[in-house]
């Protein structure tokens, strides 16, 4: 995510994409020190993913418990089993900018006249008029 997507103020909006086919190219095309950066960064979004996760299992541990009690006595559950655990599925709010291309395109789509269906296999292709 560091070194490929560029996903670290520090390191910036750079990508060292490895293009071997293989993955085990041993050129690399950055120094020493911005590999130790790479390599800074990369622990750091590792510790975040594993604090915040540690964190989730911790606020939950009672509704884990409580499922993990529901699955030694029943073999499936459903999606209705863990609303009554953990409540409702909260919404994800989607930014304003992300939000509204989407609308834009679901309201054209919507308004825009249907298409004519393809001509059935084997007949013959209709006259084009100018």
């Amino acid at each position: 995510m560091v070194s490929y997507f560029g996903m670290s103020e520090k390191v910036g909006h750079l990508s060292f994409y490895d293009s071997h086919p293989d993955g085990y190219n041993f050129n690399k095309p950055y120094s020493e020190k911005t590999a130790e950066l790479i390599d800074s960064e990369a622990k750091k979004l590792i510790e975040q993913a594993h604090k915040m996760a540690h964190e989730i299992l911790e606020q939950n541990k009672s509704g884990f418990t409580e499922l993990a009690e529901l699955l030694l006595n029943k073999e499936v559950i459903f999606a209705d089993d863990l609303e009554k655990i953990f409540g409702p599925r909260k919404k994800q709010e989607q930014p304003a900018e992300a939000a509204a291309p989407a609308k834009a395109a679901a309201t054209t789509e919507e308004t825009a006249p249907a298409e004519t269906a393809a001509p059935a296999e084997g007949a013959a292709p209709a006259e084009l008029s100018n």
